[in-house]
């Protein structure tokens, strides 16, 4: 989901599912496909897992405040520097060098501010992504797990996890084992459970 990635990566499960609950005598015909979905699918606008669409942009609103307080202090930055660059640009005009040397203190204030409230934000949004995605994941993994046991799936890969880890860890990929759209539209269709989103602070 283009929009919401000013805030997240794309969502990453585990890059590999293995089912193991599937062993259980007699319950199943034993799983014998390979199958695999894209995750970063979960997070697309139009097609995407509502429950977790629904959580990004919460989260997606409750950090904005921050995003934009970050934003503006970059923009001075770039403000500053280009002034600076400008006051030395022409060598017949005599530089102002307490002028100059001001607009130098001011951006390395504002440098170090921006590193501070950076490192504030990155934890925030580490802490604040585990409680409202966290209860989703879990709840999307499981779902996977019973899906695929439905299905006869003895193991499902994430190709979104795989081409992350290494851009030549997918060397073949036959597109009628791709069931994202199906998973998807099982999940969404899915009664709801227990798994909530924290309450944005």
């Amino acid at each position: 989901m283009k929009k919401i990635s000013s805030l997240a990566a794309i969502f990453v499960f585990a890059a590999i599912f293995a089912v193991s609950a599937f062993a259980q005598a007699g319950a199943q015909p034993a799983a014998s496909k390979i199958g695999w979905i894209d995750t970063g699918m979960f997070a697309d606008e139009k097609d995407g897992v509502t429950k977790y669409l629904n959580a990004l942009k919460a989260l997606d609103a409750e950090l904005k405040p921050r995003v934009t307080e970050l934003q503006a202090i970059q923009t001075k930055l770039t403000t500053i520097k280009n002034e600076m660059d400008a006051a030395t640009r022409n060598p017949a005009v005599p530089v102002n060098q307490q002028a100059l040397q001001t607009k130098q203190d001011e951006g390395l204030r504002l440098q170090r501010d921006g590193e501070f409230k950076k490192k504030e934000f990155d934890v925030t949004y580490e802490k604040r992504s585990g409680e409202v995605l966290g209860p989703i994941t879990n709840d999307i993994l499981k779902a996977l797990q019973d899906y695929a046991k439905q299905k006869g799936y003895a193991v499902v890969l994430d190709i979104a996890a795989l081409a992350n880890q290494n851009v030549n860890a997918i060397l073949a990929l036959d597109p009628t084992a791709n069931i994202s759209k199906e998973f998807i539209t099982y999940y969404n269709t899915r009664p709801a459970t227990t798994a909530t989103t924290a309450v944005p602070k």
